[in-house]
């Protein structure tokens, strides 16, 4: 059978039930004729009520029925349409009531089928009452009532299932899916909205303590505003005083760096005095310009203390690009003082040999023109070179000799004219 849900509006249920007592109590004269007319009139008239009354019933909505008519009563309706006026009294006085219980009770049951447990708990509850109202009663608004609270229940359901949802909220959706509909209704509308908000303050402060200044600052600013202030801070503005933090402890670590130029040094002092947008604008901006100026600074006064290979290389590197100044820096310099040291090395060696040579030749011949001033040292001079001495030697005694021998005759010559 096809059973439609019942939203009853129009018929009254006595243009059903007033034919059905005239026809029950048919009201007729023994004696006279004449009384014998009239009540077969007033039967007629009364099936005729009856047969109209059967055919309203199908013209669903109404009052009386509590669900479309099904297919179960539209037959009994045409046999009894069909049939005797007794038939039609029949149907409207007893099965009509009969009909329209088991029709709720199907339609109930089918509702029940396909609810939520709360549509199952308020069906079960009505489907056993033969009271035709408790029926209808959940045919009409209980079955809605029901899958309201069914609605609710699960939203409060997902609202558990989000990740996102704060300890405060969790806590308060399980009591209140542990409590009656007014209890998740009351969760929905006001209870979810004041634990979000305990809930969004309590994380505020957890980011507070363990973030950086600038997320402090802006943290407690925040919590002495409203809850608009509160989210606009955990949905946004955390994360532009985190990136505040991260960009003023990276000048600070610049400022710790031992080769940090002076030029960066002070453009980094000056920035970590300013705002958020200055600290920003040095590291995005400045800070690789001044490091290569200083870079180069540094170079030109390597060249200006260093030999020629460094003097050499780090010209080179001043002419070229920042990488070359860095390259120069971090290695080439150190080459060319390597190249530096040992060209002086060699320069050392070389002088050395040679003063060693010097001092020599010149201690030799000293000693030789020593021995010839003394007339007995020349001798044993000459004795000593023996016929083994070198060629070398013996020419230079032999030169003394000769000067000798000069100096005497001059004398000879002096004394001769006194």
């Amino acid at each position: 059978m096809k059973i439609r849900r019942s939203l009853a509006t129009a018929v009254l249920l006595a243009t059903a039930a007033a034919p059905v007592a005239l026809g029950a109590a048919p009201a007729f004269a023994d004696t006279a004729p004449a009384g014998q007319g009239q009540a077969d009139q007033a039967g007629a008239k009364t099936d005729e009520e009856n047969r109209a009354a059967i055919e309203k019933l199908l013209v669903y909505p109404n009052d009386y029925l509590l669900t479309a008519p099904s297919t179960y009563l539209r037959e009994h309706a045409a046999e009894a349409l069909a049939g005797t006026p007794e038939d039609r009294a029949h149907f409207l006085a007893v099965e009509v009531d009969r009909i329209r219980r088991d029709d709720a009770r199907i339609a109930i049951m089918r509702i029940v089928t396909a609810g939520g447990p709360a549509v199952k708990k308020a069906g079960e509850a009505a489907f056993p009452s033969d009271d035709v109202e408790v029926l209808r009663a959940f045919l009409k608004v209980g079955q809605y009532t029901a899958r309201t609270e069914d609605e609710h229940r699960a939203e409060v359901q997902r609202i558990l299932d989000d990740p996102s949802s704060g300890p405060g909220v969790r806590e308060a959706a399980q009591k209140a899916l542990a409590g009656t509909a007014a209890d998740v209704e009351h969760f929905l509308t006001v209870g979810r909205k004041a634990a979000a908000e305990d809930d969004d303050r309590v994380l505020l402060s957890q980011i507070m303590s363990v973030g950086g200044p600038a997320v402090r600052k802006a943290a407690g600013a925040a919590l002495d505003g409203t809850i608009e202030d509160v989210r606009a801070f955990l949905k946004v503005g955390q994360y532009v005083a985190r990136a505040e933090d991260e960009n003023r402890a990276r000048v600070r670590h610049v400022l710790d760096d031992a080769d940090t130029g002076r030029h960066v040094r002070e453009a980094a002092e000056k920035a970590l005095a300013g705002t958020a947008a200055d600290v920003e604008h040095f590291l995005k901006t400045e800070l690789e310009p001044l490091r290569a100026s200083d870079d180069r600074v540094r170079v030109s006064q390597i060249v200006e203390a260093g030999g020629p290979e460094v003097r050499k290389a780090g010209t080179a590197a001043l002419n070229g690009t920042v990488e070359d100044v860095r390259a120069f820096l971090k290695e080439g310099q150190f080459a060319a003082r390597a190249k530096d040291k040992a060209a002086a090395e060699a320069a050392q060696n070389n002088s050395t040999t040679t003063r060693a040579a010097t001092t020599t030749g010149t201690t030799t011949a000293s000693a030789a023109l020593t021995t010839t001033t003394d007339g007995a040292g020349t001798s044993g001079s000459l004795a000593s070179t023996g016929p083994s001495a070198p060629l070398g030697q013996l020419a230079a005694v032999g030169g003394a000799a000769v000067v000798l021998g000069a100096g005497a005759v001059i004398a000879t010559r002096r004394r001769s004219r006194a």
